[in-house]
This record gives C-alpha cells, structure tokens and sequence, in this order.
C-alpha cells in the first residue's frame, strides 16, 4: 500500500498545508468528499476497485486525517511537520488497521469522539485527585 493520508472536512488553508507537507515527506494526500464519508476507508483508498455504495450517516463538521500504510517514521515526520510548519492540530486522528479499514467516515468519527470524550474525562478525574 502507499503511505496515504486521508483529509476530511479539510478542504481549506490548513488542509493545503497538510498536503504540501506530505508533498515534502513523499506521502500520498487524498481530500475525500463527502459524498464519499459513507464509503469504507479501504473503499475510498482503492477507488480504482469500483464504488461501493456509500452508507448513510450523520453529517460532521469535524476535522478528520486517516494515515495509511505509513511507517512509525513517517507518522513521526509528519506530526513533528506539524509542529515545524506551525499548522494547527488536527483533533481527529487514526491510524488504518485491519478493524477500521471496514468503517465509515461516520463510524471512525464515532469512536474517535469516544475515545476522546473518555480521555478528557479519564483527565479530569485524575487532576481532580488530591
């Protein structure tokens, strides 16, 4: 697989960025519409393969980045990229795995701002200990 990363809800000044970045870090960047959000990511990472039918789901403004196929160097290059060209932080992150592959945008979203919420609460409780 090539080392892809996957843009949602970042077509803007930031996700131009993100893409020169991995322009640099010779990375695969794709921006996926939203008609394709409903589509599986391993789907949206083949297109070539044929379009399955997009699922149904609730709409999300949120910034998404899926990477696929990177090494842990190039996941590194590219956050600390992040940080060396000042772009902001995208809160949303997952890396591909054989689990996810076969989820949705809407789905991956989901458990993200699951696993999210629990953190910062798991964060709260912890400061709030004497």
């Amino acid at each position: 697989m090539t080392p892809t990363v996957l843009l949602y809800n970042l077509d803007s000044e930031k996700g131009r960025k993100i893409k020169a970045l991995c322009l640099t870090l010779r990375l695969r960047a794709r921006s996926v519409a939203p008609e394709d959000f409903g589509r599986t990511l391993t789907s949206v990472l083949a297109p070539e393969d044929g379009r399955e039918p997009a699922q149904e789901g609730r709409p999300f403004s949120d910034e998404l980045l899926v990477m696929a196929g990177l090494t842990s160097r190039q996941m590194n290059d590219l956050l600390q990229g992040f940080r060396r060209k000042k772009i902001s932080p995208v809160e949303l992150k997952a890396v591909l795995t054989p689990t996810n592959s076969q989820w949705n945008a809407f789905q991956l979203r989901e458990e993200l701002a699951r696993e999210r919420q629990a953190m910062l609460q798991g964060q709260r409780a912890h400061e709030e200990e004497p």
